[in-house]
């Protein structure tokens, strides 16, 4: 199902991107139509966590972890997003949020009379992405996040920038690419860079190009859909994340990824169901000419039968009062004579 419109939540401001325009509005909003929010969480913990024992037991293990290191103070939730498992243990890739923030999020969620499922961003990092295939850096704000895989093994890396010029952003990637190199990921399918959101499309080509020197790889830019803004255009990444994205990825309760999923398949559904009733009602239209015909005909085989009829009533009648024919005869008695049987006489005489 595509959602009417996407919400981007982040530091920077609530943004609505709908109908080809993006524009600002007003935090906690009252929504009409279906909705997916994405929600850059401030002060949450994301990263990537190795733990033995059952993959299902990976998030209790990782909370006791955050609580450890103290990135997260006080009650938190942690969402999974992709694990890659091995023989003994598994990777997780997480995102780590104080409880109370998500809890008004989901709450809020649940108040929109239609359709609204939240989902973070880290979680579309993961999306489509498979083992030796490229590398994958998005830019939210001044915060760049980067993810890979390479050798059966997950890697993610962020750093921020402290300006909003493109080239306050050449020492963050120079930051990202160190760290994945450190963590063991090698690739040669090159990088793929994305914006979440941004009004300079030649900003974004600079820091491709600096990708490219960087790690000396191919770099190329995401599909990104544009829209209006105020005083000129923008353009997103997230449109393109989202499509890819499997219901699973939306923190949401079995219930309501069934009811979102399901209202991908109503306009399907109902196309099948017209196409059913023009059928049965073409074959009502064919069966009810045919039984028309059909009556017509037995009408005209009465039609013909009632002077057969009559001639024949007058036949017997005249033949009542003449001599019988010989034949007639013969036949009258080989007729009675076929009631008996003569096996059955000869036996008893």
């Amino acid at each position: 199902m595509k959602p009417e419109q996407i919400l981007l939540v982040s530091q920077q401001g609530w943004f609505r991107f709908a109908a080809g325009e993006v524009r600002e509005i007003a935090p906690w909003p009252e929504l009409t139509g279906a909705a997916v929010v994405v929600v850059d969480f401030a002060d949450s913990q994301v990263g990537i966590q190795s733990t033995k024992g059952k993959p299902e037991y990976a998030a209790a293990l990782i909370e006791k972890v955050v609580r450890a290191e103290g990135a997260v103070e006080g009650a938190m939730q942690v969402f999974v997003h992709k694990q890659v498992r091995h023989t003994d243990s598994c990777q997780t890739l997480y995102t780590a949020v104080a409880l109370d923030d998500w809890q008004r999020h989901q709450d809020w969620a649940q108040r929109q009379p239609d359709h609204c499922m939240v989902v973070p961003l880290v979680a579309l990092l993961a999306t489509g992405i498979g083992k030796d295939e490229p590398l994958r850096l998005v830019r939210a704000g001044q915060q760049i996040h980067a993810y890979g895989e390479s050798d059966n093994k997950m890697h993610y890396a962020t750093a921020a920038a402290i300006g909003s010029d493109a080239t306050d952003f050449l020492a963050p990637v120079r930051t990202v690419m160190a760290q994945l190199r450190a963590s063991g990921w090698r690739s040669a399918a090159g990088v793929r860079w994305g914006a979440v959101q941004t009004d300079d499309a030649g900003a974004e080509q600079t820091l491709l190009a600096r990708l490219a020197e960087l790690g000396g790889l191919e770099a190329r830019l995401m599909p990104h859909e544009s829209f209006r803004a105020e005083g000129g255009k923008a353009a997103s990444v997230l449109p393109g994340l989202l499509a890819g994205m499997p219901v699973r990825g939306f923190v949401a309760s079995g219930l309501q990824r069934l009811a979102w999923l399901s209202e991908g398949y109503v306009m399907p559904l109902a196309a099948m169901v017209a196409v059913v009733a023009l059928g049965l009602g073409g074959f009502a239209f064919f069966a009810g000419q045919s039984a028309v015909q059909e009556l017509q005909a037995v009408q005209a085989l009465r039609s013909e039968m009632e002077p057969l009829r009559a001639r024949l009533a007058a036949a017997s009648a005249a033949g009542g009062t003449e001599v019988e024919s010989a034949d007639l005869a013969f036949a009258r008695q080989l007729g009675f004579a076929a009631t008996h049987d003569p096996v059955r006489m000869l036996t008893t005489v």
